[in-house]
Order: C-alpha cells, then structure tokens, then sequence
C-alpha cells in the first residue's frame, strides 16, 4: 500500500483516466447490484483472536509468499484444504501481467460457502479481502506476518465463524488477493494491486454487483492505530466508528488516502470499507522485523469483531 493525499490521488485519477482501468466500468443497470442484509448481532462474540493468530503462525511457518513463488503455491494449497475443512468452495482465479521483471502469473484465491449460489458469475452481497502475497525481497528473508499474513488470519477466522451460520456465510464471498506489492520499492501505475485490479474488472462483467467491499491489510498490531478510508460513505463511515468502539479498537479517519486494494474496487463504484494499521510508523514495514513476534491476538480479535459488528449493524452501504 501506499500513501497519498487525497488531492494528488484526485489529480492522478484526472490525468491517467483513473490508472487502474483503460476506462472506467459503467454503473450496473437497475436492480443489477445485490441487496445488502445485515448479519446476525451475536457472531462478532464467536470471533476467537487466538485461532485468527494460529492461522497467521501456520501462513508464516510456509516462508515467504511472492508471485508465483513455490512458498505462494504451498500458502494456497494450504488455505484451500481450511477452506474445504470448514465447508467452504474455493476458486483460482490465475492471469498473466506484465512486470518490471517481466511476465509473471499471479492467482487470487476465492471462497464461498457451500449454502451460496455456485454461480460464480452472480455476485452474493459482500465481498471481503485482504492481500495473500509476501514482499518479494532478494536481501533478507521476509515473511510478511502483518502484511499480508495478519489479514489472512482475520479473513480465515471470518470463514470459520460465518460457516457456524450457513444463511449469514452465503451472503459473503472472500478473496485473498496476489500481487498487491510492488515488484519494485512502491505502487505506481503499472507496478502493484495486480490482483485487486484483475478482481475488479471481473466484478464488473458479472451478471449481478456486490453491494459492499471490504478490505483489511496490516491490523495485526495493537501497538499502532488503525485508519479507514476517508472516501468511505457516511453510512460506513459512522456503522463502522461505532462497530470499532463497541470492540476496543482505536479507529480513525484517515486524513489521506491509502493507494490498496480497495481502490480498484471502488473504482468500479463498490461502497468499501478500507481497515489498515498505520504502517507508515511501523519500523518493521517491509522490513526482516515483520515477523510472528509482533502479531498479537488482542489486534486480531479486535479487527474481526469489528468486523462483524460492522456487518450486523450497517443499514446500507
């Protein structure tokens, strides 16, 4: 992820034709986008902080995770059998991108419950993802336990409480997205959010539209605040301030705009809820230090019952 102000985000958006697409996706026709329904008020309490870190720990211990990478490969086979475990249909979704390193094959992995509609071309109404892959770093090792593996962690224990509510878990669908990093040092243009930008595009040809996004990276940190999107709805805005108090996470409006996966999905007019760390005072961002030793349960738990709240109490996107 990046950070930018969010004039410079609007001036870039002028001048490149919104970078992320060669045009943007027209609106979905009348009655196109799913409807929104909330989920249950109780599962924000069955969310467990403690499983949420076990699954971070059992990310980590595969190694580092770039592109199409052997230990990115181990991480999906990995994710699909919990999925599988825990009721789940998993899909691959695998495309080639041009590179600063050349052509690379990049494979965001998706999930639905078993209870959803198996139509993958029909959109359920929430969509929430986080990115799966590790920075690549020829230096040092580098295992991305809060970039990319926190996330991760929060979205897997998200799985297993929602498949205690089959209704609930049909109306969500996860993607776990590669290449949000940079092949070089930062996002830009043409380098970085591979999988998100791919996602979106797909979204948009879907014969149905999500009703909402949500997209987590870096919330396994209670030392640091935690930020969400300043282009976020009114609606989302105040559900998800109350969501995070009523869970003890210190929450904040960002006062920038963070250039992540999120934007892509917004880009196509998807209502989206962004949750980051702050990670631009993370000594250890992108750094030999983002390792197991800083995760903590508290931040995980915090992040997914928010989370949740969030979902049980939002009238509408």
């Amino acid at each position: 992820m990046k950070r930018t102000s969010l004039v410079l985000l609007l001036l870039l958006a002028i001048a490149a034709g919104a970078w992320f697409f060669i045009k943007k996706p027209a609106e979905p026709e009348a009655g196109g986008r799913v409807t929104f329904g909330k989920l249950p008020a109780g599962l924000a309490e069955q969310f467990s902080g403690e499983k949420a870190l076990a699954q971070v720990r059992a990310i980590v211990d595969l190694g580092p995770r770039p592109p199409a990478s052997e230990g990115y490969e181990k991480t999906l086979k990995y994710l699909e059998a919990e999925y599988s475990k825990l009721g789940w249909i998993t899909k691959r979704q695998s495309f080639t991108r041009a590179t600063p390193n050349g052509p690379v094959v990049f494979t965001n992995l998706l999930a639905r419950h078993s209870s959803s509609s198996g139509d993958w071309n029909k959109s359920v109404p929430v969509v929430i993802g986080g990115h799966l892959d590790s920075k690549g770093m020829e230096a040092f090792h580098f295992v991305g336990a809060n970039d990319g593996g926190s996330s991760t962690g929060v979205i897997m224990e998200l799985a297993r409480v929602l498949a205690s509510d089959p209704a609930s878990a049909a109306k969500v669908e996860f993607v776990l997205f590669d290449g949000e990093e940079a092949i070089l040092t930062s996002i830009t243009e043409s380098d970085g959010l591979y999988g998100s930008k791919y996602y979106a595009q797909d979204i948009s040809k879907r014969s149905t539209w999500p009703a909402l996004g949500i997209v987590l990276d870096l919330v396994g940190d209670s030392t640091y605040d935690f930020y969400y999107n300043p282009e976020a709805t009114a609606s989302i805005a105040a559900t998800v301030e109350k969501a995070a108090e009523a869970s003890g996470l210190g929450l904040k409006r960002s006062l920038t705009s963070i250039i992540d996966d999120h934007v892509p999905l917004q880009h196509t007019g998807l209502p989206c809820l962004h949750l980051i760390g702050d990670f631009m005072n993370m000594p250890y961002w992108h750094q030999q230090g983002d390792t197991m030793e800083i995760i903590d349960a508290e931040a995980l738990e915090k992040t997914g019952r928010t989370t949740l709240r969030f979902l049980a109490t939002l009238e509408a996107p």
